[in-house]
């Protein structure tokens, strides 16, 4: 079991095809094989859902990211689509919408095809962020989605857009916080099995992505 996880990793942090890893961690089918069934079972998600009451604070930075999706990825099955990949000006890409805590530590995560607008991706996750203080840039300016977050107890820090009727208030001081998503993006992009997307499957990009994250969070505790 040690040995398969190591292979993972891996290939996690290298990025190489299955088909190179080293003869030290078992026969790369077998460790493929492994892997592919922990995604399918959500193994990973179930393993950081056991980190995150471990969050730290009421702040929560929300934001998405997108994903360059690798030519090996292309002909998912399903279609594109259904695998969370979508058309964008810079080709091919999946979207990551990431909640962090204060610490910059993600409690939450959801993927969607790279031409998906952010508020839609980050649907799915506004259950996190009930009685929080919800950290976006403008991007994220919106009445209805600010009215979400009400619903859920959440205080908003949100820039309103230059054109937006309603020039609501926020903290600039809390504002500045938001740096912290954009640090964890920059750490788990370091993997390059998530940096770029080699897979057609969108469970098993999101299982490397939630592993990454679970890492992450390991980081955090040494």
């Amino acid at each position: 079991m040690e040995s398969i996880l190591s292979g993972v990793y891996f290939i996690l942090r290298t990025g190489a095809p299955w088909r190179d890893l080293p003869k030290e961690f078992g026969p790369w089918g077998s460790v493929y094989t492994r892997f592919r069934r922990w995604s399918q079972v959500k193994l990973w998600t179930k393993v950081h859902e056991l980190l995150v009451p471990d969050a730290v604070g009421q702040l929560r930075s929300i934001d998405c990211s997108h994903i360059k999706v690798h030519q090996d990825a292309s002909n998912a099955a399903g279609g594109a689509a259904v695998q969370a990949i979508g058309k964008t000006k810079g080709g091919s890409n999946t979207k990551l919408a990431a909640v962090v805590d204060g610490l910059g530590r993600a409690v939450g995560l959801n993927l969607v095809a790279g031409n998906q607008h952010d508020l839609r991706a980050i649907a799915a996750l506004v259950s996190t962020l009930a009685r929080c203080w919800v950290i976006a840039d403008r991007g994220f300016d919106s009445k209805s989605f600010r009215q979400d977050l009400a619903a859920a107890g959440a205080t908003t820090c949100i820039p309103p857009r230059k054109s937006s009727r309603i020039q609501y208030h926020f903290s600039e001081t809390l504002y500045k916080h938001r740096h912290v998503i954009e640090n964890f993006f920059a750490r788990i992009k370091r993997f390059r099995r998530v940096g770029t997307r080699y897979e057609k499957l969108a469970e098993t990009f999101l299982g490397f992505v939630t592993f990454a994250t679970i890492i992450d969070w390991l980081h955090f505790e040494v």
